[in-house]
């Protein structure tokens, strides 16, 4: 497996995880899937339109092609990264243009 959301939303944390931390994880998961997704990166429909991302929610090997493993390596995991740095999280949340450029990276790198 590559990531479950509840592996960071069971968090046992000091101070508690805020529901407000555990609802921006739902949202980072479910916009980087769609992106994946909208991008030909999985072999499956991992999250539908509109379908919420819950504890149970993962990401399987198998769930995507050769070409989406790699990438979720060089873009997610650093898009990840910024998002923990940033002060501003739901902005954070929502900046595709930082993934959008990693996409083109990784593309013009792997032609």
């Amino acid at each position: 497996m590559i990531e479950k959301v509840g592996w960071i939303t069971q968090m046992k944390s000091i101070p508690p995880l805020t529901k407000e931390y555990i609802e921006r994880q739902y949202r980072f998961f479910e916009n980087y899937v769609h992106f994946l997704q909208d991008n030909g990166f999985t072999t499956r429909e991992i999250l539908k339109h509109g379908e919420k991302a819950t504890d149970d929610s993962e990401i399987k090997v198998g769930d995507l092609t050769e070409e989406g493993f790699k990438f979720y390596f060089f873009g997610v995991r650093k898009w990840r990264e910024k998002y923990d740095r940033a002060k501003d999280k739901d902005k954070a949340i929502n900046d595709f243009a930082y993934i959008e450029k990693k996409l083109n990276e990784f593309r013009a790198k792997n032609q």
